[in-house]
Parts: structure tokens; C-alpha cells; sequence
């Protein structure tokens, strides 16, 4: 009898617990995120971010919620002009391998088993990288004609630096300000943030850009890609600080300096070229990318359920 009730109890506790996976939290016009879909990304971002373990749940709960909210919105819109959301293997191969290694992975094996401790499935992230893919695909192709690059201040640059490149290890910070704040008291908010929380996760909880997710930080930049505004910031800090707030494109960016190098630099000026023609075209399409998901953010309707 007794071996009956543990049982029945057993059942009774699993159907519990489906039903709360299963619970509507959020909806973002017909989409719906559920606490599954929370538990899912909270781990993922748990993955991608392993300080945010020390941060309180209803930070974590705001984090993750924005995470789905800027997914969801994005999905929507990239559906608009495309039938699914799939990008090419190869690419695909090439994103997971600098998602992995950007979050402190030293194998794809590792990353897929800490994965798996997760409970999260390998398409998850999958469908991640390929709807911010898709989403930047999206980008460029909107806002190309806006892109300015300076080709002859490049490589006068470029040749200027000689036979080594410095280069800056750096993680960042984007936000604006809505209606019911000034630059004064948001920053307070961040700065006060970072001293107790640390930088990579007021990244998470504060960042517009899509460098959030990881916490903010960024690849190895030369030099040479950053503006002369930035630069000149850079350079006058320490490693392990970061600068006051930035004026940017529709908002503000704080830059931590992590790390400095130099690496002896490759005599091909044509090469060099197009890496930071690259470099520069991505930041200012970054830039476009959260001032075109703030304005579509308003036509959507976004309801606690």
C-alpha cells in the first residue's frame, strides 16, 4: 500500500511540475514565452555567462526575460521576408566555435557536455545563433547605404602602425534612456551595478547590444578599427577599469579595457584592409541593430500574463 501511494505521489509531483514548465508567462502579440522557455535560456545564459550564478533570482528573471523578448522580436521580423529561421552548416560551425571559445570553452566536447548537465539541447543554441545570424543578415541589408567607411584614413593608418599591431581585449556596455530617466541617474545605476555585481553581468542585466548575452565582451580589436574618440579613452585606462559613458548612435557605451597586446603584423596591407573594413562595418551595423529593435519594440504589444 505504502509503495502505491509513493507511486501515485510520484505521478502526482511529476504532473505538477509539467504544468509549470508548461505556464504562460509573457506574450509578445500571437508568441508566447513559458517558464520552460525561462529555465531554458537561464541556462543558456548561465552557460554563455558562469558569473551570473551569484547574481539574485529576480535579476535573473529580468535578464532572461529581455534575452526572449529580443528573440522573439527578432524571429518575428526576420520571418517577415524569409520562410525559416536555418542558416548554412559551415556557418553555423564557425559561430558555435566562437560562442564556445568566447565564453572560456576550450572544445566544442566540452561545451556540448556542459550542455548537456544543462538539460539543454544542442539545437537550442543552434536556433539561437541562427536568428541573430539571420537578424544582422537583416540589418545590413536595411541599412548598407548608411554605412560610412573612410578607406584612405584606414590604411594610412595601417601603415603608420608599423611591423606590430596593438591590439585591446575589451567588453562593453550600450544602453539609453527612456523617458522617466536622465544620464546621470542611469549611470549611477550601472556604475553602482558593476561595483557589486561586476562588469560582465551589469552587461547582461543593462546592455541593449547583442554582446549582452555574452556578458558584453567583444574579440580582440586593433587599434586601428576603433574611432579616434574610443581610442583615445582606451588608452588612457588601466586594465581591469572602464570609461565614463560614451555618446553613441541612439545611446551611451561604457568600454572596459580587459587586456593589451601586441602581435607582429602580417605584411599585407590588402588583408589588414579588409579586416578592419569589417571590423568598422560590423560596430556602426551594431549600432543600427538596437536603434532598429528599439523603434519596432514599440509595435509590439508585451503582456504579463
Amino acid at each position: 500500500m505504502i509503495k502505491i501511494l509513493t507511486i501515485i505521489f510520484s505521478i502526482l509531483l511529476c504532473v505538477k511540475s509539467i504544468a509549470l514548465e508548461n505556464k504562460i508567462l509573457f506574450k509578445i502579440d500571437s508568441e508566447i514565452i513559458t517558464t520552460a522557455d525561462m529555465n531554458n535560456e537561464a541556462n543558456y545564459l548561465k552557460i554563455l555567462n558562469r558569473d551570473m550564478n551569484s547574481l539574485e533570482q529576480n535579476q535573473i528573471f529580468e535578464i532572461t526575460k529581455n534575452s526572449l523578448i529580443r528573440d522573439k522580436i527578432k524571429k518575428n521580423e526576420i520571418l517577415k521576408f524569409i520562410k525559416e529561421i536555418k542558416i548554412d552548416n559551415e556557418i553555423m560551425e564557425r559561430l558555435i566555435k566562437s560562442s564556445y571559445q568566447k565564453s572560456g570553452f576550450s572544445s566544442k566536447a566540452q561545451f556540448i557536455q556542459t550542455l548537456k548537465e544543462k538539460n539543454l539541447r544542442y539545437s537550442y543554441v543552434e536556433n539561437k545563433l541562427s536568428i541573430n545570424a539571420l537578424w544582422n543578415q537583416l540589418i545590413y541589408e536595411k541599412f548598407a547605404s548608411k554605412i560610412k567607411i573612410n578607406n584612405k584614413e584606414i590604411r594610412d593608418n595601417i601603415i603608420k602602425e608599423g611591423s606590430f599591431v596593438k591590439k585591446f581585449l575589451l567588453s562593453e556596455i550600450v544602453f539609453d534612456l527612456n523617458k522617466n530617466s536622465n544620464l546621470e541617474k542611469k549611470y549611477s545605476q550601472i556604475e553602482e551595478s558593476i561595483k557589486i555585481n561586476g562588469f560582465e553581468n551589469t552587461a547582461l542585466k543593462y546592455s541593449i547590444s547583442d554582446s549582452s548575452n555574452n556578458g558584453g565582451r567583444l574579440d580582440w580589436i586593433s587599434e586601428v578599427s576603433l574611432n579616434k574618440k574610443f581610442l583615445n579613452e582606451i588608452n588612457n585606462l588601466e586594465i581591469g577599469n572602464h570609461t565614463n559613458p560614451m555618446v553613441i548612435p541612439g545611446g551611451f557605451i561604457v568600454i572596459k579595457l580587459n587586456d593589451i597586446k601586441k602581435d607582429k603584423k602580417k605584411i599585407n596591407l590588402e588583408e589588414e584592409f579588409k579586416k578592419v573594413v569589417k571590423i568598422k562595418t560590423n560596430q556602426q551595423l551594431n549600432t543600427l541593430s538596437n536603434i532598429y529593435l528599439k523603434k519596432i519594440l514599440k509595435n509590439y504589444k508585451i503582456e504579463n500574463l
